[in-house]
């Protein structure tokens, strides 16, 4: 039982140095190009929301602005 333990702990080392050790990098995997991914991902939400509120805005002051004329100013 112990000579199966080693035997697998060696092919496991083995297996990590040569074999996996050879895979292409992937760019898309790199942490940098994965931050950059969620970095352009929080603008365009932040873009979104920001529109939306100055839309917002936009219709409320539209709304505003009649109520401002009828009431006199004092």
């Amino acid at each position: 039982m112990k000579y199966l333990l080693i035997s697998i702990a060696i092919l496991g080392i083995v297996y990590v140095v040569f074999i996996d050790e050879k895979k292409p990098i992937d760019s898309s995997d790199q942490p940098e190009a994965l931050y950059q991914r969620e970095v352009e991902k929080a603008k365009a939400v932040e873009n979104l929301l920001q529109e939306t509120v100055d839309k917002r805005f936009g219709e409320m002051d539209l709304d505003k602005e009649p109520l401002d004329k009828k009431s006199p100013v004092k």
